[in-house]
Protein backbone atom coordinates (compact mmCIF):
# COMPACT_ATOMS: atom_id res chain seq x y z
CA UNK A 1 0.00 0.00 0.00
CA UNK A 2 2.85 2.35 0.86
CA UNK A 3 4.64 1.84 -2.69
CA UNK A 4 1.26 3.06 -3.82
CA UNK A 5 1.05 5.81 -2.31
CA UNK A 6 4.47 6.99 -3.04
CA UNK A 7 4.40 6.21 -6.91
CA UNK A 8 1.19 8.27 -6.90
CA UNK A 9 3.05 10.93 -4.91
CA UNK A 10 5.92 10.59 -7.55
CA UNK A 11 3.75 10.55 -10.58
CA UNK A 12 2.13 14.10 -9.76
CA UNK A 13 4.96 15.82 -8.19
CA UNK A 14 6.38 17.21 -12.09
CA UNK A 15 2.69 18.78 -13.03
CA UNK A 16 2.54 20.42 -9.38
CA UNK A 17 4.97 23.02 -10.76
CA UNK A 18 4.19 23.08 -14.83
CA UNK A 19 2.29 26.00 -14.47
CA UNK A 20 5.40 28.22 -12.82
CA UNK A 21 7.21 26.97 -15.72
CA UNK A 22 5.72 28.21 -18.26
CA UNK A 23 4.44 31.70 -16.66
CA UNK A 24 5.89 34.86 -18.48
CA UNK A 25 9.32 35.29 -16.95
CA UNK A 26 11.42 38.62 -16.33
CA UNK A 27 12.99 39.49 -19.55
CA UNK A 28 15.58 42.42 -17.69
CA UNK A 29 16.05 44.20 -14.96
CA UNK A 30 18.04 46.99 -14.49
CA UNK A 31 18.43 48.99 -10.84
CA UNK A 32 20.12 52.60 -10.02
CA UNK A 33 20.46 54.61 -7.38
CA UNK A 34 19.64 58.45 -6.34
CA UNK A 35 20.71 58.92 -2.74
CA UNK A 36 18.43 56.69 -0.74
CA UNK A 37 16.29 55.81 -3.22
CA UNK A 38 16.45 52.29 -5.42
CA UNK A 39 14.74 52.67 -8.65
CA UNK A 40 14.11 49.33 -10.66
CA UNK A 41 12.73 48.70 -14.38
CA UNK A 42 12.50 45.90 -16.53
CA UNK A 43 10.08 43.89 -19.27
CA UNK A 44 8.49 41.03 -18.81
CA UNK A 45 7.46 38.00 -21.57
CA UNK A 46 3.90 38.15 -22.87
CA UNK A 47 0.91 37.23 -21.00
CA UNK A 48 2.29 39.05 -17.74
CA UNK A 49 -0.17 42.01 -16.03
CA UNK A 50 1.76 42.18 -12.47
CA UNK A 51 4.90 41.84 -11.21
CA UNK A 52 6.26 41.60 -7.41
CA UNK A 53 9.73 42.42 -6.73
CA UNK A 54 11.62 42.47 -3.07
CA UNK A 55 14.23 43.99 -1.79
CA UNK A 56 16.61 41.89 -0.14
CA UNK A 57 19.53 43.05 2.14
CA UNK A 58 22.97 41.63 1.74
CA UNK A 59 21.54 38.76 4.49
CA UNK A 60 19.45 37.58 2.17
CA UNK A 61 16.61 39.57 4.69
CA UNK A 62 13.82 41.13 3.06
CA UNK A 63 13.13 44.55 3.64
CA UNK A 64 10.69 45.81 1.20
CA UNK A 65 8.61 44.10 -1.01
CA UNK A 66 6.04 46.01 -3.85
CA UNK A 67 3.64 45.00 -6.71
CA UNK A 68 3.15 46.59 -9.92
CA UNK A 69 1.35 46.30 -13.10
CA UNK A 70 3.02 45.26 -16.50
CA UNK A 71 2.19 47.96 -18.94
CA UNK A 72 3.24 47.13 -22.36
CA UNK A 73 5.50 44.53 -21.45
CA UNK A 74 7.15 47.24 -18.86
CA UNK A 75 7.46 47.74 -15.46
CA UNK A 76 9.19 49.80 -12.33
CA UNK A 77 9.34 51.28 -9.05
CA UNK A 78 11.23 52.31 -6.63
CA UNK A 79 12.46 51.43 -2.80
CA UNK A 80 13.84 54.16 -0.16
CA UNK A 81 16.25 52.86 1.99
CA UNK A 82 17.66 54.25 5.66
CA UNK A 83 21.07 52.81 5.88
CA UNK A 84 23.88 51.88 3.19
CA UNK A 85 24.76 49.09 2.26
CA UNK A 86 24.45 45.91 -0.60
CA UNK A 87 21.22 45.34 -1.55
CA UNK A 88 19.12 43.32 -4.00
CA UNK A 89 16.07 43.62 -5.73
CA UNK A 90 14.33 40.46 -7.02
CA UNK A 91 11.23 40.58 -9.33
CA UNK A 92 9.17 37.91 -10.63
CA UNK A 93 5.76 37.33 -12.52
CA UNK A 94 3.26 37.93 -10.00
CA UNK A 95 1.99 34.37 -10.32
CA UNK A 96 5.20 32.88 -10.00
CA UNK A 97 8.03 32.16 -12.49
CA UNK A 98 11.35 32.28 -12.68
CA UNK A 99 13.19 35.29 -10.26
CA UNK A 100 15.22 37.30 -11.55
CA UNK A 101 17.73 39.33 -9.55
CA UNK A 102 19.83 42.56 -9.97
CA UNK A 103 22.66 43.61 -6.90
CA UNK A 104 23.11 47.48 -6.41
CA UNK A 105 24.97 49.34 -3.20
CA UNK A 106 24.38 51.91 -1.17
CA UNK A 107 27.65 53.82 0.13
CA UNK A 108 26.00 57.00 2.28
CA UNK A 109 23.17 58.48 3.06
CA UNK A 110 22.74 61.86 4.05
CA UNK A 111 21.53 62.03 6.98
CA UNK A 112 17.22 63.84 7.62
CA UNK A 113 17.17 66.87 9.53
CA UNK A 114 13.87 65.88 11.51
CA UNK A 115 12.79 69.25 12.36
CA UNK A 116 13.94 70.87 8.89
CA UNK A 117 14.04 75.24 9.03
CA UNK A 118 10.50 77.15 8.12
CA UNK A 119 12.12 80.48 7.31
CA UNK A 120 10.40 82.19 10.62
CA UNK A 121 12.36 82.12 14.09
CA UNK A 122 10.35 82.48 16.91
CA UNK A 123 13.34 84.60 18.65
CA UNK A 124 12.33 87.25 16.61
CA UNK A 125 8.41 87.05 17.45
CA UNK A 126 9.03 86.57 21.24
CA UNK A 127 11.42 90.44 20.88
CA UNK A 128 8.51 92.00 19.32
CA UNK A 129 6.30 90.84 21.70
CA UNK A 130 8.39 91.62 24.19
CA UNK A 131 8.73 95.00 23.09
CA UNK A 132 4.84 95.70 22.35
CA UNK A 133 4.30 94.75 26.14
CA UNK A 134 6.58 97.38 27.41
CA UNK A 135 5.46 100.02 24.79
CA UNK A 136 1.51 98.75 26.22
CA UNK A 137 2.82 99.45 30.17
CA UNK A 138 4.69 102.59 29.33
CA UNK A 139 1.59 103.51 27.75
CA UNK A 140 -0.95 102.71 30.53
CA UNK A 141 1.45 104.42 33.26
CA UNK A 142 1.46 107.97 31.02
CA UNK A 143 -2.16 107.62 30.32
CA UNK A 144 -3.21 106.67 34.65
CA UNK A 145 -1.00 109.97 35.42
CA UNK A 146 -2.63 112.08 33.41
CA UNK A 147 -6.23 111.30 34.51
CA UNK A 148 -4.74 112.16 37.93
Amino acid sequence: MKKYVLLLIIAIFPFAFASAATAPQVVSLETTVEGNVIKYNGEMEDGSFAVVCKLVDKDDKEVQDFSSAVDNHKFSGSFTVETAGDYTVRCANYEGGIVKGATVTIDSIAEAQSNPPTGDSIYTYGIIAGIALIGIGIVVVILTKKKK
